[in-house]
């Protein structure tokens, strides 16, 4: 299988504090792939690097083909690799519906129309919403919010908070989709729909997934390959049930070594 993402000896140097050291990864396609370890491993850093937050002081990244050297966020969410964040950033005053139309109106999913079409409503612009609205809907259906499409975001229950940021995430046309800390503050039932969402949206969408999680039991069931990260170095890479045996593992989270 084709690979969606490679890091490359990817550093990434703050004065002279290394977060990163000499990261090699690579991401295959349709794949749900995990990054984990302890507080202040460079998790967070890396996934800064993947979307052109950061500039890498060396090392190189790829994405769907392209060089990410020098690319900016826009520039790598155009390619189609977007992301959430830990903490959730939704447009909390307008409703579900809205939050992803204003995605899809800058996204290859949603057919265009011209300035002059927009401005006086002419029925180019008028079928171009009602495909934006029937986008967005399904993408809401796929997520289980279709049925609260008119609720303000804010009014949402945490875990569907989270799942409207995935779907405006997917909105955008993404490829690749990066969660960081998708699981944070849910209920286990929360984190069990979320795992459900996760992988029909791989299935449906042949989306390659990458994510940051801190629950372990959600991590080593959904992910089919995890990088553990400590100090900034890539310890161990391999399937869940190799790597939470891996003695390296136990002693960055557990602060034990193995005998013998």
């Amino acid at each position: 299988m084709p690979a969606a993402l490679q890091a490359s000896d990817v550093t990434m140097q703050f004065g002279g504090l290394t977060a990163v050291s000499q990261l090699n990864l690579t991401v295959d396609e349709r794949s749900i792939f995990g990054i984990i370890g302890p507080n202040g491993a460079g998790k967070t850093t890396v996934f800064n690097m993947l979307t052109g937050v950061y500039k890498p002081t060396a090392g190189r990244i790829t994405a769907l083909g392209h060089d990410l050297r020098g690319k900016r966020p826009f520039e790598v969410a155009a390619i189609g690799m977007t992301r959430t964040f830990q903490n959730i950033r939704l447009f909390k005053d307008l409703t579900v519906l809205q939050n992803l139309k204003i995605a899809l109106d800058n996204s290859a999913l949603a057919p265009k129309t011209g300035v002059v079409a927009n401005v006086f409503r002419l029925p180019s612009f008028l079928r171009n919403e009602d495909a934006k609205v029937e986008k967005a809907l399904s993408l809401l259906e796929l997520v289980g919010l279709k049925e609260r499409h008119d609720y303000a975001a804010r009014n949402l229950p945490y875990g569907d908070q989270r799942r409207l940021e995935i779907a405006r995430a997917l909105a955008t046309g993404a490829k690749i989709l990066l969660l960081d800390e998708p699981a944070a503050g849910m209920t286990s039932l929360e984190t069990e729909q979320l795992m459900s969402t996760i992988r029909t949206i791989r299935d449906s969408f042949g989306v390659t997934i990458i994510l940051i999680e801190h629950d372990m039991q959600l991590v080593m069931e959904l992910c089919e390959r995890i990088a553990v990260l400590d100090y900034g170095k890539k310890i161990c890479e391999g399937p869940p049930a190799e790597v939470q045996c891996d003695p390296k593992v136990l002693e960055a989270y557990l602060g034990c070594k193995k005998e013998g």
